[in-house]
């Protein structure tokens, strides 16, 4: 199955927050480290982005979700 591109946030802490918001609603999701082979992440961290994706069915819902919540308040 193709998954389709929801958001792509700064660092692995946002990565993870988004992932806890999907998942609290049934949203599977997938993280994909920007230019990097996987490694990458271990030597550099998350600096050039994570981008999540998620199955075609669920963006709308990933979407809404995405838009009632800020990861970035304090």
């Amino acid at each position: 199955m193709d998954l389709v591109h929801l958001v792509e946030v700064y660092n692995e802490i946002e990565a993870d927050i988004v992932e806890g918001f999907l998942n609290d609603n049934g949203i599977p999701s997938i993280k994909k480290y920007k230019n990097t082979q996987g490694y990458m992440k271990v030597l550099l961290g998350t600096t050039l982005g994570v981008d999540i994706f998620v199955n075609p069915e669920d963006y709308v819902q990933a979407k809404e979700i995405l838009e009632s919540i800020d990861i970035n308040e304090e």
